[in-house]
């Protein structure tokens, strides 16, 4: 049986930094705003196509209507795409 590699662990146990410290640090982007929330809004306002990345799966369109649950796309194939937000892995957008 063999463990996972404990040496950064060690490293950043010597430089000093408490670990209760590093327990309530959060993400730069949990400051109340999503991160993709820019993008989402950019398609919507301009029409612009975007690709949204759910488990794995790239679903383009256009975003139609945003709610604080879900977003709303538009493609070719479908007239109706509904993502939950908090299923988004990524997008991508011009």
């Amino acid at each position: 049986m063999r463990f996972p590699d404990t040496t950064p662990l060690r490293r950043l146990a010597l430089t000093g930094i408490p670990w209760a410290a590093l327990a309530f640090a959060a993400p730069a982007w949990s400051s109340g705003t999503e991160p993709f929330a820019d993008l989402l809004d950019a398609s919507l306002k301009d029409r612009k196509g975007i690709v949204v990345y759910v488990k794995g799966q790239a679903i383009g369109g256009r975003v139609t209507r945003l709610s604080s649950e879900a977003v709303e796309l538009t493609s070719r194939e479908y007239s109706r795409i509904i993502v939950r937000r908090e299923a988004i892995d990524g997008v991508a957008g011009n």
